[in-house]
């Protein structure tokens, strides 16, 4: 028999996909270990593999792992993120499963401030608090992922409640309450007194943000003519910036 056109494995019965399912549009056959792979990147394609050329299986294997190098490098500044912010019980946090689907539901630059874990409407899972929501995620077993996310700007107000051993935390969003249960108790009044705090910050911030705008059109004109008047700008320069400001009306 002939070798793998990917990996150059010389194929035999047995690394070989049965009912001509390796092979490829233009006559090359894969191994079942090239198969997995092309599978793993995306299962229509491997369902269909005699459709496409080695140049387009090639290339999406490549693509797979670029993201999966990618994804391993989020998840390391993730990790790395997490142990910053000094948290009780940090290493029980890297160890759960949902942290590895973190880098799939935070967006670029959505950075990780607080966390906890606990129940869930009956999932077991995180709670994570970033720069811009709380989101909770249970990787569960038998269900799959389950991702609630609470966008800051919709949070009334967090409240918690400890009992004998542990606490649940509420989180009031328009109307609505979602209780996070069996959470750790003194993990519980730090996350819910740090959210907030952190809660009220983008209203302060929005505040500087709008008193801190830039200066209107009409404003840099005046502020030209000033320099013009001064002798700092020529008639020529004046003309050319004002020109270039109004084009932006």
């Amino acid at each position: 028999m002939s070798n793998c056109v990917i990996c150059s494995t010389a194929l035999k019965f047995i690394n070989t996909p049965t009912f001509g399912a390796g092979k490829l549009n233009d006559g090359g056959i894969v191994c079942t270990g090239c198969y997995k792979k092309i599978n793993n990147a995306n299962p229509s394609i491997a369902f269909k593999l005699k459709n496409f050329t080695l140049q387009q299986v090639q290339e999406l294997i490549q693509v797979k792992a670029d993201e999966n190098v990618s994804k391993n490098s989020r998840i390391d500044q993730i990790k790395a993120e997490l142990n910053n912010l000094n948290l009780r019980n940090s290493s029980l946090f890297l160890g759960r499963k949902e942290i590895n689907e973190l880098p799939q539901i935070l967006a670029d630059g959505e950075k990780i401030t607080n966390i906890i874990q606990g129940t869930y409407n009956n999932g077991q899972g995180i709670l994570v608090s970033t720069s811009r929501r709380l989101v909770f995620i249970d990787k569960g077993f038998i269900y799959g992922l389950k991702v609630e996310d609470f966008p800051l700007d919709k949070i009334s107000s967090i409240q918690y409640e400890t009992g004998l051993l542990l606490a649940k935390v509420k989180i009031h969003t328009s109307g609505n309450v979602a209780i996070i249960d069996n959470v750790e108790k003194i993990s519980a009044r730090q996350f819910s007194e740090f959210v907030r705090n952190y809660v009220s910050q983008p209203k302060e911030q929005t505040l500087v943000i709008q008193n801190k705008s830039e200066p209107s059109i009409l404003d840099q004109i005046e502020k030209l003519a000033t320099l013009k008047e001064n002798g700092i700008l020529s008639e020529e320069e004046f003309a050319e910036h004002k020109k270039k400001l109004l084009e932006k009306l």
